[in-house]
């Protein structure tokens, strides 16, 4: 491309003025072939016979100008040629424009005059009018009020006991008259009292016809689920009220888990079948004697024995963990089990489960510490023998442990003042109550509302005072931390030691077994079976 200046020939032109270069079709060409002889090339394909006849098409296309700018060269080939494109299209256009025949928007179907009120029930339109529902129109001048309806035979009704709320007062409640309330209430009342029937018990209730306008209606029929095995019928024969109890059948076999810790304990026991609830029972108890983290091992086997009832009407009823145990090579590391009427967990020993740690006596932060300080109202310094703790007045006021009471009423500066007396010599104080829940003498346990936050005595404001003692003299109660520990004795621990015996020969799953019909009387209804269409009483 570049030529040295020294070999130029005479025929280069003078000044360096060079004409355009210029280059023939061969040139362009590979191998310096024309057009000619590129066309004559042999197609032996289909696919390279398509591939020529498509680029021989787009270069014929390319030089037609089909859709030209019709702004520019009015009049002209091309500008008509573009009207001509336009036109064309807009009579593809409109070719497709759709119809105005009619549409099917009905079905084909024939629709008669009660087919069509239910289409115009479903409409808004009678809403409009003040209906309820489609169905039922509002009434209208025309509709002439009758002097009396006809009653309902028959009224079935589901009243609830509720919390603090007498039997006889329900059943007033949901229209049965006062004398056959109160002789319902007392045929109830020999069978079970009425104290045991736990609020929230649904009884269905039937109310027969009116003997005449005015009176109540007579009770037709009564039924309830008087127990988890109990249920009571009351029924009217022959004019008179009849009780009918209907006992069933309960299977009291107490649900025992097994298995191995594995990566979770509380997974592994709900996956063998455990409640929730028990699971997590087992794992307070059980954390108060072991680290769940780091003494119990995830070859470790877990223990659970739970208070279960099934019932034949299928109903289960899951009561309190009575069993806890962790064992490790098959020996137990640890059993705990309920006993006595405070739910407390013993080991197989009779060794009480430990409870330590105080339980703070109002949910408040302190703000004055013990020791010496400026008196707010005194003006000078001296000891502050306890924690004052900020808490709003009428605040529950809580027993920090387990103790009697050994004094309770005004004590000067310390105004409505409770002192309590625990083991080990120790003792607990509470000032400036606005009330006294407890008198002298009285056992209180941990967590028992002993008064309420006050004002009384010297004080700037609602708070509680809170001192500790030991043998009588006041000490830092952040310093101390009770530790409690029950030992059952005697005939106690006999009878303890029996029962832990009885419930480790239950066999796992025992309690999972199928439930023989008792042959006795008529199989119960069972609680899903019952009517739901009645009306509730509130």
């Amino acid at each position: 491309m570049f030529i040295d200046r020294d070999n130029q020939g005479d025929d280069a032109p003078e000044n360096g003025a060079f004409p355009h270069a210029q280059m023939s079709l061969s040139q362009m060409h590979p191998g310096g072939k024309s057009e000619h002889s590129h066309r004559q090339r042999r197609v032996t394909g289909f696919a390279e016979r398509y591939h020529e006849w498509r680029e021989h098409a787009s270069l014929k296309l390319a030089g037609v100008d089909l859709a030209p700018d019709l702004a520019l060269d009015i009049g002209s080939k091309r500008w008509l040629r573009g009207v001509a494109t336009l036109v064309g299209l807009s009579a593809i256009a409109l070719a497709g424009w759709p119809g105005f025949s009619d549409v099917e928007a009905a079905p084909a179907m024939s629709i008669d005059e009660e087919v069509r009120d239910e289409f115009r029930s479903q409409m808004i339109m009678p809403l409009a009018y003040g209906a309820d529902s489609g169905r039922h129109m509002g009434a209208t001048q025309a509709v002439i009020p009758l002097t009396s309806a006809p009653e309902r035979p028959s009224i079935d009704l589901v009243a609830t006991l509720a919390q603090g709320d007498g039997f006889d007062r329900m059943l007033r409640r949901a229209g049965v008259s006062e004398a056959e309330a109160t002789q319902i209430a007392g045929m109830v009342g020999n069978a079970i009292p009425l104290a045991d029937i736990k609020s929230g018990t649904q009884v269905d209730i039937t109310l027969g016809r009116r003997l005449a306008a005015g009176q109540p209606r007579p009770l037709d029929a009564l039924s309830l689920r008087a127990r988890f095995d109990l249920q009571l019928a009351v029924e009217r024969r022959a004019g008179q009220l009849v009780l009918d109890p209907r006992p069933i059948k309960v299977d009291a076999t107490p649900l025992r888990v097994r298995g191995t810790v594995g990566g979770s304990l509380y997974r592994s026991a709900r996956s063998a079948g455990a409640p929730a609830r028990s699971v997590q029972q087992f794992l307070r108890v059980i954390g108060n004697e072991l680290d769940l983290n780091r003494e119990i091992g995830t070859q470790d086997e877990f223990d659970i024995i739970v208070d279960y009832k099934r019932a034949a009407t299928g109903d289960i009823e899951v009561g309190e963990l009575l069993y806890a145990a962790i064992l490790r090579n098959g020996e137990p590391r640890r059993r705990l089990m309920r006993w006595g009427t405070d739910g407390h967990y013993y080991e197989a020993s009779g060794d009480g489960v430990q409870r330590d740690g105080l339980m703070a006596p109002v949910p408040g932060r302190v703000t004055s510490t013990y020791g010496m300080r400026r008196h707010p109202i005194l003006g000078y310094r001296r000891m502050h023998s306890g924690l004052d703790f900020r808490a709003g007045h009428g605040t529950p006021i809580y027993a920090a442990t387990d103790g009697r009471v050994e004094f309770a009423g005004r004590n000067g500066g310390y105004g409505n003042f409770v002192r309590l007396r625990h083991q080990d010599n120790l003792g607990t104080g509470y000032a400036h109550m606005s009330r006294i829940a407890v008198s002298r003498g009285q056992q209180v346990r941990q967590g028992q509302v002993i008064g309420y936050v006050g004002s009384t005595g010297l004080s700037t404001g609602p708070h509680l005072h809170y001192e500790m003692y030991r043998g009588g003299q006041t000490i830092d109660p952040a310093s101390v931390r009770f530790v409690t520990r029950e030992k059952l004795q005697g005939r106690e621990l006999a009878d303890f030691r029996s029962q832990i015996a009885v419930l480790e020969r239950v066999e796992a799953g025992a309690a999972l077994a199928s439930l023989l019909p008792d042959d006795a009387g008529e199989e119960p209804v069972r609680e899903i079976d019952r009517l739901e269409n009645r009306q509730q009483v509130r």
